[in-house]
């Protein structure tokens, strides 16, 4: 498998792994301090140089991270508050026929 940025507005439509990686990207943007100081998740996160710290969580952690306490704060921010305002980690199949 591999990966890749993609707007979505549902977390619904994700993965379980989708949503656990994509909580992580936004600990490295430190969406997890603007969650402690507002409560909610900011308006922006990242933008498209998002791919590197994706790519950087996969390398270093795998496609199922076991999330830390900040990214744990940050996915049930992104389930009680129904959005995702940095897009989304999307795992496609990289098989080719």
């Amino acid at each position: 498998m591999t990966s890749g940025l993609k707007k979505s507005n549902e977390p619904g439509d994700l993965t379980e792994r989708e949503l656990k990686l994509t909580a992580a990207v936004y600990a490295r943007h430190g969406a997890a301090r603007h969650l402690r100081e507002t409560g909610r998740l900011p308006d922006v996160v990242g933008g498209p140089w998002s791919v590197i710290p994706m790519r950087l969580v996969i390398e270093e952690r795998g496609l199922d991270p076991e999330l830390t306490n900040d990214e744990q704060l940050i996915y049930d921010a992104i389930i009680r508050e129904g959005r995702l305002p940095g897009g989304a980690v999307r795992l496609v199949d990289s098989q080719k026929d």
